[in-house]
């Protein structure tokens, strides 16, 4: 949505197009508001996008509440599963004292149980979506099939090109 990062710029010799970067300083002040208030909850309130679209305006940016809010709810998502591998991984360091039966831990791990459903979630989508996949094709082919030895069973010289042939006599003498 931002467009080319800096490396990017600089050595393709990219540029970023003018909705790119208003969507770029959007999320450069939306990043400071996050910063801000690392709890924040998932939606923005009215004032904040008030208060985000004029701090735009005073850098010379013109942007649209519409496009404040779809841009939050990106960053958004993307901070909440930050957050959320973090605390995992602060799991995993934990799980050291949780197997020596610290009872100071006053960690969750929910977060863990979470990731783990979603992992095995997408196993089973993806097996079931190769499941129907493969069922539609066989059913394709078998289809296909069919329509090919109908034709053949109606064509008599096919018949019997079919049944005359050097590779038919070739089995029969074997």
């Amino acid at each position: 949505m931002v467009g080319p990062d800096w490396k990017q710029r600089w050595l393709n010799w990219m540029n970023r197009t003018p909705d790119q970067h208003i969507r770029n300083e959007t999320k450069n002040e939306l990043d400071r508001l996050l910063k801000l208030h690392d709890d924040h909850t998932a939606y923005l309130a009215n004032d904040e996008v008030t208060t985000v679209r004029k701090n735009l305006e005073g850098r010379g940016v013109e942007v649209d509440p519409v496009l404040i809010k779809d841009t939050w709810h990106q960053l958004y998502r993307r901070h909440f599963l930050q957050k959320a591998l973090t605390h995992c991984n602060l799991c995993k360091r934990g799980f050291y004292y949780y197997q020596r039966h610290f009872v100071d831990s006053e960690l969750e791990c929910n977060d863990v149980v979470l990731f783990w459903r979603i992992q095995r979630m997408l196993v089973i989508t993806a097996n079931t979506l190769r499941q129907q996949l493969t069922n539609t094709e066989v059913r394709r082919l078998e289809k296909n099939v069919k329509e090919v030895l109908d034709d053949f069973g109606e064509d008599m010289e096919k018949k019997t090109q079919l049944i005359t042939g050097r590779r038919v006599q070739l089995a029969e003498d074997l």
